[in-house]
């Protein structure tokens, strides 16, 4: 079925995740998350890449495919040496450590008090430059509780590091803060972004993820932005991007589909005081977007909000 899909492990020893999903069909920027981490598949050459490195009972997991398909697990392997160097060492994690993912180690979050969860891949940027390194570690937070946390790790591919970070919730709508953990320097830094909870929400890919901009000295957090909505909301044939700035800027306005694909940006000088911008569910192709949930990013030079909007 379309969207997320609650799948069963039901082998009694651990796989790796390429592994245990080889039967599968996935498709660039499908996804599959476990309670605490998920994994992105790239292509055949990296297959499925992110801080879930294999399944194992009794877990259960939510798969998001773009194509249908039958699962098989596999039988496990006679010998488990024939497994490539990275899976034979999440083979071994798995089997030594079962049940205990370490994906974050300055902040801890407990994700049984939580009944929903949304994902993101994201970076710490500089302009257009990825600057994050192995020793970062991304934080999630809701009125100054943590509410998610992950360690930045490497990814192949791209020889650069990325975060895959799993935030929690109990209710849809809460602002979400973010800081960074500086191991090097041993150091909490604010981040400049905020977003809005939304359940089963992902954001970013391994090709394009999240930037995230370390607050500056003197600039407010979300700091341009005194309010950002959606209206009407549902919408048929168009809605409304109304926004109040402090000041005069740039801004940019990106359109996301419910699997993080970018379907519209627009940019515009943002006057200070109120401003909107009108949407008529067109992509930037010029066709018309099928009906569904997507998600609007504004973002100014010193952060960035979400909301959800959804065509009907």
């Amino acid at each position: 079925m379309p969207g997320w899909n609650w799948i069963g492990y039901i082998p009694n020893y651990s796989l790796p995740v390429n592994t245990a999903l080889a039967s599968l069909p996935a498709q660039s920027g499908d996804l599959i998350k476990s309670q605490v981490s998920f994994a992105q598949y790239i292509n055949p050459q990296f297959g499925w890449v992110g801080n879930l490195k294999f399944m194992q009972p009794p877990n259960g997991y939510q798969i998001k495919l773009s194509a249908p398909g039958i699962l098989t697990y596999p039988p496990l392997p006679a010998n488990p040496n024939n497994f490539g160097a990275g899976e034979l060492e999440a083979f071994r994690n798995s089997t030594q450590s079962r049940g205990n993912e370490t994906i974050s180690r300055f902040w801890s979050v407990d994700p049984t008090q939580y009944e929903y969860s949304m994902t993101l891949i994201g970076m710490l940027a500089s302009g257009d430059n990825n600057i994050t390194s192995g020793n970062m570690e991304l934080g999630a937070f809701a009125g100054g509780q943590i509410r998610g946390a992950s360690q930045a790790i490497y990814i192949e591919p791209l020889d650069a590091s990325l975060f895959f970070l799993t935030v929690y919730a109990n209710s849809n709508g809460e602002l979400i803060t973010y800081k960074l953990f500086d191991n090097n320097t041993e150091t909490v830094l604010d981040l400049n972004e905020q977003m809005f909870f939304s359940p089963d929400l992902h954001q970013g890919s391994i090709e394009n993820p999240v930037p995230f901009q370390m607050a500056s000295s003197g600039v407010q957090d979300a700091a341009s932005v005194q309010w950002f909505e959606v209206q009407p909301n549902p919408f048929r044939t168009e809605t409304s991007f109304r926004f109040s700035l402090t000041e005069a800027q740039e801004v940019k306005l990106s359109i996301t589909n419910i699997s993080g694909e970018t379907v519209s940006q627009m940019f515009t000088w943002g006057h200070s005081g109120a401003n909107t911008m009108v949407w008529r569910g067109v992509s930037d192709a010029g066709s018309q977007l099928p009906p569904g949930i997507y998600f609007v990013r504004l973002e100014t030079k010193s952060g960035s909000i979400v909301k959800k909007v959804v065509l009907q």
